[in-house]
């Protein structure tokens, strides 16, 4: 149970809504998946296809146009008319757009359950672009709830179910997307070999399509293609072949299109401009993507770390200082945010049942007095049942907790003394022993200074080893202390509980136990009394 408590508390969401005011003609080259190849009619003729095609392209202009407006039940409609008729490549392309729409109003239980029978109805349909396309937009779902290995992993998936010889526009655009969606996913784990694979293989996508008479309208592609063959050039240290396919590509930048269609030429720009030493125009590059990723914090959190990098290089360390400050800051808000939207989102699965009764009571107040009767009746015992499985389930909790920590103490004079330790072993003995969380003050500055490394390290520990917080870390040890006296035979008071382990209020307490042990603190001593005394 406590491993339960600490895998739901740790659970990832991500924020932010996607504001996309592109016209059609540009979205329907831009849009990952099958929209691309609909658009152009690149599917099988007949009416039936074109009646896919229409709704398919209705789909992604409602996203496009109206994405601030409650059209999730629409986009629904139009991917169960499609379903019906049958689950062609325009299908999935369709729940595509609706798995984005969830995404980005932050429904990720949704957009997660949907997705995962997307990829189920591919396996049924034995339709290999289709599943393709399901575990790219895995992958891509992962990436913006910043598990970029989990979603390379995806993305290899993807990839391992395309030829290297695409047939013709829809398999193109899914194999462009799957290898650009890689290469963003490899550059964030720092692996240069799948980077250089990906980009190898987008750029020679491109040139087969082109040599066989496609245009891109937006120059998107072509662009893309030589600004990951300038990244590979750099990597090799070729600065002036880098130079000269970034000069290529530059001449194709089309004026009136948003720098948003060509961010991966910006990126390696800036790149190259800072191997150069020109670090001016590699930070004025950075400032094209903060600008144009400001709507995508999973981006934009990438190029502000960069251009706090950059700012060092330059000297301009005060400039640096403060980029870097912003990141941390913007990171452990995102990290926040989406724990507690998935914290949201299990709560309202775990309540659901009880949502449903609850309606189920109201409509029987339309009945009258005899309704009303009925209805209290029935109230009554659920509440009851309620209650006592809530009990059930509390008391369970609390055996659980007690038995874990019976199991560490068993653990930990059972281990070997030579054994060397942890960093974050270390931490935990640190804070078990000396209790440092008392003052409430207590940051990562001085949990640093314990361990001997930078803040930014003890962060990056703290998240590896429990994916989460510095502050989530030092409440979480707060609130283990808390339990263990609300368990013994202290009387101490709620409130001066609070004030003693640094929580401050007996209100602030109160909040964060209920919030990760799912009852009060005075309930939760109560059960463990009664527990005490039944052993």
């Amino acid at each position: 149970m406590l491993s339960d408590c600490m895998e739901v508390r740790n659970a990832v969401s991500s924020v932010l809504r996607i504001v996309t005011v592109i016209v059609a003609a540009v979205v329907a080259v831009m849009l990952p998946g099958f929209v691309l190849s609909c658009a152009r009619g690149d599917s099988t003729s007949g009416s039936g296809a074109d009646l896919a095609e229409r709704r398919v392209l209705r789909a992604q202009a409602l996203r496009n146009l109206s994405p601030d407006d409650d059209i999730v039940p629409e986009l629904t409609l139009i991917v169960d008319s499609m379903a019906r008729d049958g689950r062609d490549v325009c299908y999935f392309a369709a729940v595509n757009v609706l798995i984005d729409q969830l995404f980005s109003e932050s429904r990720f239980a949704e957009a997660d359950t949907l997705a995962v029978r997307m990829q189920q109805e591919a396996e049924a349909e034995d339709n290999r672009l289709a599943r393709a396309i399901a575990h790219r937009v895995r992958g891509q779902m992962l990436y913006k709830l910043s598990q970029p290995d989990r979603a390379l992993t995806e993305l290899g998936a993807a990839r391992s179910l395309m030829a290297d010889s695409t047939s013709g526009l829809k398999e193109f655009s899914t194999l462009a997307s799957i290898d650009e969606w890689r290469w963003i996913a490899a550059r964030a784990t720092g692996d240069s070999a799948t980077m250089r694979s990906a980009a190898q293989g987008y750029a020679a996508a491109v040139r087969r399509e082109m040599s066989r008479g496609w245009r891109d309208s937006t120059a998107h592609f072509p662009v893309t293609a030589l600004a990951f063959e300038a990244a590979g050039t750099l990597a090799d240290n070729n600065l002036s072949e880098s130079e000269r396919l970034l000069s290529e590509a530059g001449a194709q930048l089309l004026p009136y299109l948003p720098a948003r269609a060509y961010e991966h030429y910006y990126e390696v720009l800036a790149n190259s401009r800072a191997a150069a030493g020109d670090y001016d125009s590699a930070i004025a590059a950075l400032d094209t993507l903060l600008a144009t990723h400001r709507d995508f914090p999973w981006f934009y959190l990438v190029d502000l770390r960069d251009k706090a990098h950059l700012l060092s290089e330059a000297g301009r360390h005060r400039e640096s200082a403060a980029a870097s400050a912003r990141y941390v800051a913007m990171h452990d808000s995102l990290m926040s945010a989406q724990t507690d939207r998935r914290l949201h989102d299990l709560t309202v699965l775990y309540r659901s049942e009880i949502d449903r009764e609850q309606r189920r009571a109201d409509n029987f107040m339309k009945w009258g007095f005899g309704g009303v009767s009925l209805l209290l009746l029935v109230l009554l015992a659920v509440s009851y049942r309620s209650a006592r499985r809530e009990r059930k389930k509390n008391r369970l909790l609390v055996e659980r907790l007690r038995e874990a920590d019976q199991l560490n103490v068993v653990s930990q004079s059972q281990s070997a003394p030579e054994e060397p330790e942890s960093d974050m072993e270390r931490l935990d003995r640190y804070m078990m022993t000396h209790r440092p969380y008392t003052d409430p003050s207590l940051s990562r500055r001085e949990l640093a200074a314990y361990l001997g490394v930078t803040p930014e390290e003890v962060a990056r520990i703290i998240r590896s080893e429990r994916d989460m917080s510095v502050l989530a870390y030092i409440n979480s040890c707060r609130l283990d202390e808390a339990r263990r006296v609300l368990e013994s035979d202290s009387t101490e008071t709620v409130g001066a509980l609070a004030e003693r382990l640094g929580f401050g209020t007996a209100r602030t307490l109160q909040r964060a136990f209920r919030d990760h042990f799912d009852m009060s603190p005075t309930q939760y001593r109560n059960l463990a009394h009664a527990a005490k005394e039944s052993d």
